[in-house]
Order: structure tokens, then sequence, then C-alpha cells
């Protein structure tokens, strides 16, 4: 999960994802399939890899 943890804010740096340029917060690590849940705002949540995303 890189220097990313619990409660860390990000932006999604995915030109080709639907949320580009977005801020979410990270909520949990799929350790599994090595996925990072980001909830924006108060329901919408995406699953993620490390380098979709960047610190906010």
């Amino acid at each position: 999960m890189g220097n990313l943890k619990i409660g860390s804010m990000v932006t999604i740096v995915d030109q080709t994802d639907a949320m580009k340029d977005q801020i979410g917060a990270v909520v949990y690590f799929d350790e599994k399939r090595a996925k990072i849940l980001v909830r924006f705002g108060g329901q919408q949540q995406m699953y993620y890899s490390i380098d979709q995303l960047q610190e906010y």
C-alpha cells in the first residue's frame, strides 16, 4: 500500500478513470487483490491499485 494508510486523502491520477482528479479517502486495503478502497463523499466508493492513486 506504499505510504498510504487508512484515512489518507488521495487523488485519482488514472486519466482513463471516470473519477480522475477526484479527491477521496482510503477506507480499506484488500491484501488478497492488492486493491485500495477509496470513498468519495458520503457513499460512493471504488477499488484502485496503488499506481492509480496519488497522496493529496
